[in-house]
């Protein structure tokens, strides 16, 4: 990028800020008014690459009459990182998510309810849903409003600016604030044909692939100055290697103090004694390599044209398409089976051996007793695009009215599709069944039934990780290969699901601006519009299931098709009539995976998985058939999707808002007000469903098939919302500029909260009680559920923000910011008690439901610096250095509690934050050094804030998780070798951190993940 700018010698500072501003094609962006008086006596300082990205964000945030942010590119369209999430951490007050080591949903003040547009409206990206199953937290949808920046191409955006508060006349739905991705404007560039882009390849830490390519080629036309064409595309293929720990998948921890002696016979239930501490157990550990491979294609297209001196229009399309395919080769390590409880074959410590255990019930290290070893492959692929189209006309004639017309359309969906498949290792039974598996197995069953075949079970040394994040768990001699044995190893069970996504949102506004005559003197502009926007949201959820034909024998009274058959999930070895696979045929069809945490893990081979239907029928028919059981079928392809209504919904929502507003003091004026009111009225529909009273399944329990008897339920709502504004600025001297800033904000609830039916769960139980309908003692048995709530309100806030900002020199600055927001309506997850008739009679259990409970409040001060070195005759070796650097601090509450605390911060809120860029650019080379990190936070990411289970007298206890101290070091070097190309070498989290998350108490491991390093080499070029 090139920018050049005038001396401030003898003109005012507002104007210096942006004389003689001129964007070539790698910095134009085509929204803010950028243009002003020259001076006549002008100084021309040419500045180039990542200086120059700086110094036009700069300009951009000192002529703004809002509190703003922007991030500018710093050659062509390419932003100072990879993606546009990574591009925003680097501004004050602004923290990031991250998902396999890439930036993704972004959080301004503390708060992740933001609005993202592409030039002032509507911008859809598809990965505004994501739902997976069980290895990814149930099932449960990430926000459905808020959408992942991951997909969105960086290299097709000509400028990011944020928002920390509005005016009337911005759109609706930002409560931290609006994130605006500002397309290039193709009469900025120069005249002609303008040509240029670059090509990187790209490796990552253990990635599957040693270098995988991306790149970006931009174009620009300009025959004159009336027209002018740009287009892009840029294509991005990252491979991830990422090593996981994870234990918020299963709910079912306890606190005790159990211990278990080696099995040395039959088990008969009575093994289990006790030590004299109290310790955590989870349910299972999750052990897993995931390899991702992420496809990203974007393309834009803009035209714009000048119509007359008075008329101007352009016509923007921006595309967007990620392809992600995820395989997640896991250890369980089962220390709590299936929920086992005393008496019972629950794992436990062995008290022979040494163990250390805190004060806090934090197991720092031991041995276990496990009943038996598990591991899973799960496949996901996933394709989300989105198409984005905006017009926008303006008139101007230089008279008192002006106006504006903009309309604007924007399509996106999104279709995952994934499968699992469990692999037992060692002796397992299921519902009663006669145990399966080679005689020298270990392990006894699974489902909390006495050991009865005289195996042992198999021991670990565990190792808590302390504060690190990282747990070990290794499997101990005689069975140290129990996870790597092909005689040990039984296929399970398999399942598979779908989610399938559709979003549609349209818009039309209309805007007037007239300057009134008996407010000339002020230089007064009072603006009035009308907006008038359509959402809809179609979400299907579902799961593939077989037809296990007839006669199948051991399943009872589990399945419910009213067609006939009995479809089931797809496999289960406790079903005589399922096949199953036996260690026999296990070398052809498994590999080895080198595990972090565990060691060796037995899995899938997954050359053949290319969809879930292949995926699973390559599980289904392993193996020649005389390595299967007398009388198992063959080959099955009888799939079948079975729409879960539960997970399913419609959201339609319809917004009619308009606005008045008045701006008092122009360009040379050393103040600007702005104050108005905007108003929206929102019409709702919600399409879902409710579990009818007496439920039937399509597979065998609700977690691995779907109720058939449910209930639509359609919900009608509509509310307005008052939303006043104020944003004062005031030039106190030449470089000092103070804003305050108010506003009133909303922004809808989560659509995935909204539109979940009442779904209760079942479980199969054997052995407890009595069925009346079979005499037998088996059946389903209600185990809890969840539940939406479509009367859920939108957030609301009142905010203020004020800052102080000293322009004190080229490419310099220093500011202090404070904010304060009060958050009405935030959402809490209540446990009420639920009776549901199941075939016992009936049993109670909790039903969670996200309810608007109270409010919550952040407030805190921001500080930022800017400076860059140049001129100094003296030290000249200082010149082309620069600083930029940023600090937040952040007090927040809200209305959870824990047993620890009755106010939790707000989830995702990191008390300290900051970030820090040390840079060098002179005689065509460069290189920066950029940090980033951020405190402690209650985690909002999967697994959630809070987590609940019983403490040793059977009471409920809740615990916090929180989001450990996280930071990372990326940096980059670069050459021009002459005006038109140059080369690049980057690399991200060169330090290699690893985010992790911990339940309560930091040693106690919930999360960790590492992906390691990545690097970039590559060349730009321009013509």
């Amino acid at each position: 990028g090139k920018l050049k700018f005038a001396s401030r010698t003898n003109c005012a500072w507002l104007l210096c800020g942006v004389s003689g501003l001129s964007l070539t094609l790698a910095t134009a962006a085509g929204a803010q008014d950028t243009s002003a008086a020259k001076s006549t006596d002008t100084q021309e300082v040419v500045v180039t690459g990542y200086r120059a990205s700086l110094q036009s964000a700069l300009d951009a945030k000192r002529i703004s009459t809002l509190p703003i942010e922007s991030v500018a590119p710093e050659d062509i369209g390419k932003m100072p990182d990879q993606n546009v999430a990574e591009s925003l951490q680097r501004l004050p007050g602004i923290q990031i998510d991250r998902t396999f080591g890439k930036g993704t949903s972004v959080l301004i003040d503390g708060l992740r309810q933001n609005l993202t547009t592409l030039n002032g409206d509507v911008f859809l990206t598809g990965k505004e849903f994501y739902v997976s199953g069980e290895a990814a937290n149930g099932g449960n949808g990430s926000n459905a409003l808020y959408s992942s920046l991951e997909g969105v191409p960086s290299e097709e955006v000509g400028r990011i600016d944020v928002y920390k508060n509005p005016n009337a006349s911005l759109t609706e739905g930002g409560l931290g604030g609006i994130i605006d991705l500002r397309s290039r404007d193709p009469r900025d560039a120069k005249m002609g044909f303008s040509f240029g882009g670059n090509f990187r390849v790209s490796s990552a830490d253990d990635a599957q692939h040693k270098s995988t390519p991306n790149g970006t080629l931009v174009a620009t036309y300009k025959p004159n100055n009336d027209f002018a064409i740009t287009a892009s595309v840029s294509y991005d293929d990252q491979d991830t290697h990422t090593k996981e720990y994870e234990a918020y998948n299963r709910g079912q921890w306890v606190l005790g103090n159990y211990a278990t002696s080696p099995y040395t016979g039959p088990l008969t239930g009575a093994t289990t004694t006790q030590i004299s501490k109290n310790y955590i157990l989870p349910q299972y550990g999750y052990f897993s390599d995931i390899f991702d491979r992420r496809k990203t294609t974007g393309a834009s297209l803009g035209l714009s044209w000048r119509i007359s001196n008075s008329l101007k229009t352009t016509l923007n399309y921006f595309y967007s398409k990620e392809t992600e395919v995820t395989l997640n080769y896991t250890d369980k390590v089962g220390f709590n089976g299936s929920g086992a409880t005393s008496p019972g074959p629950i794992p436990g410590i062995d008290p022979t051996k040494p163990y250390s255990i805190d004060g806090n019930g934090v197991v720092a290290s031991g041995t276990f007793n496990l009943t038996g070893a598990e591991t899973q492959t799960l496949f996901q692929a996933n394709r989300s695009q989105a198409h984005n189209v905006q017009w926008h006309t303006g008139w101007d004639n230089g008279g008192r009215l002006t106006g504006e017309f903009d309309a604007a359309y924007a399509h996106a969906d999104s279709n995952l599709q994934a499968a699992a498949a469990d692999v037992e290792h060692g002796y397992y039974s299921a519902f009663g069944q006669t145990p399966s598996a080679a005689p020298t197995a270990p392990g006894c069953n699974n489902y909390g039934a006495s050991c009865t075949t005289g195996n042992p079970g198999y021991e670990i040394r565990w190792s808590g990780g302390g504060t690190s994040g990282l747990p070990s768990a290794v499997a101990l001699a005689p069975y140290a290969d129990v996870n790597s044995n092909p005689a040990y190893v039984l296929s399970k069970s398999n399942w598979a699901w779908a989610n399938l996504t559709k979003q549609e949102q349209e818009s039309a506004r209309g805007d007037l601006h007239y300057r009134p005559a008996f407010l000339a003197e002020a230089d007064a502009v009072i603006s009035a519009g009308v907006r008038f926007a359509n959402r809809d949201v179609d979400q299907t959820f579902g799961r593939y299931l077989i037809d296990g034909g007839t006669g199948v024998t051991g399943a009872g009274n589990c399945c419910y098709d009213p067609n006939g058959g009995s479809y089931l999930y797809y496999l289960d070895p406790g079903y005589a009539s399922i096949p199953y696979v036996t260690g026999a045929s296990s070398p052809s069809v498994f590999k080895t995976v080198n595990n972090f945490g565990v060691g060796a893990i037995t899995v899938r081979n997954a050359n053949d998985l290319m969809n879930p239907s292949t995926f699973l029928n390559s599980v289904w028919n392993q193996g020649a058939a005389a390595n299967r059981p007398a009388g198992a079928l063959a080959t099955n392809n009888s799939e079948k999707f079975f729409v879960d209504t539960l997970s399913s919904f419609k959201v339609s929502e319809q917004t009619t808002s308009g606005y008045v507003m008045a701006d008092l003091g122009g360009k040379t004026s050393r103040y600007h007000a702005n104050f108005g009111v905007r108003i929206v009225s929102t019409d709702l529909q919600v399409d879902g469903a409710q579990t009818a009273p007496v439920p039937k399944f399509y597979g065998t329990a609700s977690w691995n098939g779907v109720n058939s008897n449910n209930i639509p339920v359609t919900t009608n709502r509509s509310y307005v919302d008052v939303l006043p504004s104020l944003n004062f600025v005031l030039n106190l001297t030449d470089t000092q500029v103070v804003r305050v800033s108010a506003a009133r904000v909303v922004s809808p609830a989560d659509l995935f909260p909204l539109g979940l039916g009442n779904s209760y769960g079942f479980t199969r139980e054997t052995g407890g009680r009595i069925n009346p309908t079979t005499g037998l003692k088996d059946g389903f048995k209600f185990s809890g559920g969840s539940s939406g709530n479509p009367y859920l309100d939108p957030y609301r806030a009142n905010q203020t923000y004020v800052s102080w900002e000293d322009y004190f020199g080229r490419g310099a600055l220093i500011s202090v910011a404070a904010f304060y927001k009060q958050v009405d309506n935030f959402v809490e997850t209540q446990n009420i008690p639920t009776t549901v008739k199941d075939d016992f009679g009936g049993t109670t259990a909790n039903v969670t439901k996200p309810v608007n409970a109270g409010r919550g409040s952040i407030y805190g001060f921001e500080f930022g610096g800017q400076y860059a070195f140049h001129d100094f005759a003296r030290m000249r070796l200082l010149n082309g250095f620069g600083l930029a650097a940023n600090y937040t601090l952040s007090q927040s509450f809200s209305g959870q509690g824990t047993a620890y605390t009755n106010s939790l911060p707000i989830p995702g809120v990191s008390r300290h934050s900051l970030t820090t860029t040390a840079y060098y650019e002179n005689h065509g080379f460069g290189a920066r050094l950029s940090y980033s990190w951020r405190s402690k936070a209650v985690n909002d990411g999967i697994g959630g804030s809070t987590f609940s289970f019983a403490d040793a007298n059977g009471n409920q206890k809740v615990y916090g998780v929180y989001s450990a101290p996280y930071g990372q070091l990326d940096a980059q070097v670069s050459y021009d070798i002459n005006a038109r190309i140059g080369v690049v070498l980057s690399a991200q989290n060169l330090t290699n951190e690893k985010p992790h998350t911990y339940l309560q108490f930091s040693n106690q491991a919930f999360t960790y993940d590492d992906s390691g390093t990545r690097y970039f080499l590559g060349f730009k070029f321009k013509y």
